[in-house]
């Protein structure tokens, strides 16, 4: 899943109320696997990465899923 798809997905949930949070927490809980598999590989690209502007911009990625899972964990649970 792309982070986009994530983003688009978790301001959906963000916009629940607290009903419809537990009457779908398998979903959010598969969004959180996906965020948090996305995060893994980012991490690992980050180190096999070489090229220094590629390497920056995916940092940055992966500090938006980072603050993502962060607001997630807040919100939700």
């Amino acid at each position: 899943m792309k982070i986009k798809e994530l983003f688009e997905n978790f301001e959906n949930v963000f916009s629940w109320n607290k009903s419809e949070i537990k009457e779908n927490k398998t979903e959010i809980d598969d969004l959180m696997k996906n965020l948090t598999q996305k995060r893994k590989k980012l991490e690992k690209k980050i180190k096999k990465e070489e090229n220094l502007e590629e390497k920056v911009d995916l940092n940055k990625k992966l500090k938006a899923i980072k603050k993502l899972i962060k607001k997630a964990k807040k919100s939700l649970y």
